[in-house]
């Protein structure tokens, strides 16, 4: 038995470690090339730590191009979006985890239909839309789709949440002469807390990966953002310039990994408390 029991974990490290390399090894490959010379970052065999380091590209992306603006853009829009993305899914999710009404279960799949349309079929519709509301090249406009695209996720992610919370806790706040707002803010909204922050990063991390809308609806340096301004070190003059696109995707990283610390209790308890009925 406890051969066995030893053998299992054996096999459950290993696939870990395996899954970990996998992972981690190309976010480990484009720091590195980040301080590697333009001849290093290409050589072969490959050299996995910099022979001689330089901080040079991280300088030249920083004045060579409007990357601070593009930079700031993703931040905006990744903020921006959550708190729409939230303030919408939030309130929907609660809703159709405490009522009953004809329809509900048509309404979730509906909801949940729109997240895995093709971005190809509605980019024509939405540049059409923005066209007309005066929003192309805006951050405001990415915010607003991207936040639009993600409350499909987070209601269906938070939905389970809220269903996980006895209701006869908001029940016994009312009985105390409490409002339903209240017993929310006071009760459930804390309950739900780190499934809140749990699938806010899911959110953050694909509003400020994403390429195409930004790609297709933004053209002057107020709007563009970092996917962008990466894809345009791809080809041209000097071919596939890696070392700075490495350096825009290390910058990219940052505000994720901060992000991920500072809030790394609560990530984890969210990504386990919905899961368990």
């Amino acid at each position: 038995m406890n051969k066995s029991k030893t053998g299992s974990n054996i096999i459950y490290g290993i696939l870990i470690l395996i899954v970990l390399v996998w992972t981690l090894f190309p976010i480990y490959w484009t720091v590195t090339a980040a301080f590697k010379s333009r001849i290093e970052v290409v050589a072969w065999p490959p050299t996995f730590i910099p022979e001689k380091p330089t901080i040079k590209w991280f300088i030249d992306v920083w004045y060579d191009r409007p990357n601070p603006n593009y930079y700031a853009n993703s931040i905006l829009a990744m903020v921006g979006s959550t708190i729409i993305a939230l303030a919408l899914g939030i309130p929907a999710a609660y809703g159709c985890a405490r009522y009953t009404f004809k329809g509900r279960q048509d309404v979730l799949f509906t909801i949940l239909t729109f997240r895995f349309l093709p971005p190809a079929t509605v980019v024509m519709p939405l540049y059409l839309i923005g066209r007309t509301f005066h929003l192309i090249d805006t951050t405001l406009f990415l915010s607003i789709l991207y936040g639009g695209m993600n409350i499909p996720i987070i209601t269906w992610v938070m939905l389970s949440y809220f269903r996980e919370i006895p209701v006869e806790l908001e029940e016994s706040y009312q009985i105390d002469g409490y409002t339903r707002f209240e017993a929310f803010r006071r009760i459930t909204f804390p309950l739900a807390r780190p499934g809140m922050v749990a699938i806010s990063m899911l959110v953050m991390a694909f509003s400020f990966g994403e390429y195409l809308f930004a790609a297709i609806l933004t053209t002057s340096p107020a709007a563009k953002t970092l996917p962008v301004s990466i894809a345009e070190y791809m080809g041209g003059e000097w071919g596939y310039m890696w070392n700075q696109m490495a350096v825009l995707t290390t910058y990219g990283l940052i505000p994720l990994i901060i992000i991920f610390f500072l809030v790394r209790k609560n990530l984890v308890r969210g990504l386990t408390f919905g899961a368990v009925r």
